[in-house]
């Protein structure tokens, strides 16, 4: 076999596998800027629709897409950071702080991304509460957080423990001064 042909295949199949990636380089920027641009897009008509679920509803949008910094410490240097709330709403004189969702698993307020978010909320604006606005049913949840009670509990179940055996001594005592006598 003449080598310039092998020398000429093994060429055209290097030039061949660059232009391709290159194409494909292109074809998948394209596809990603798509899918971005229509996910931008689903993302403000919801915020839209949510503004006017939040009126219908009653509150008064009082700012949208409103920032509030947070001072994050790590060890001990402070870092300047914020979140970013979709609307900061008003009801009968008290502030919440909406979230819009629009995604299957995010509208969920017990997806963890979703919770933590909401608790960043609550750290930051410090809002009378926090609004879960989910697109997907057009309905609004009002979310809040606390820590379980686990040391309280179990400080009652002593308590309520004593008085039983104080009682239960309290009887025994005076079965034994009934039959003594």
């Amino acid at each position: 076999m003449n080598p310039y042909i092998i020398l000429i295949a093994i060429s055209s199949g290097i030039a061949g596998a660059i232009a391709g990636s290159i194409v494909f380089f292109f074809i998948s920027k394209a596809m990603f800027s798509l899918k971005m641009s229509k996910r931008v897009e689903l993302s403000q008509i919801s915020q839209e629709e949510a503004e006017s679920l939040l009126k219908k509803k009653g509150f008064k949008i009082i700012d949208k897409q409103k920032r509030a910094d947070i001072v994050t410490y790590i060890d001990g240097k402070p870092n300047l950071g914020y979140v970013q709330a979709d609307f900061i709403v008003e009801r009968n004189g008290k502030k919440f702080v909406a979230e819009v969702k629009a995604g299957e698993m995010v509208s969920d307020p017990n997806e963890p991304s979703t919770r933590r978010q909401m608790m960043e909320y609550k750290f930051a604006y410090k809002p009378f509460g926090l609004l879960l606005v989910n697109m997907l049913d057009r309905s609004i949840h009002s979310v809040d957080f606390e820590s379980p009670k686990y040391g309280e509990d179990r400080i009652f179940r002593l308590i309520l423990g004593g008085l039983v055996v104080i009682i239960l001594l309290c009887l025994f005592w005076i079965f034994l001064s009934i039959r003594v006598i």
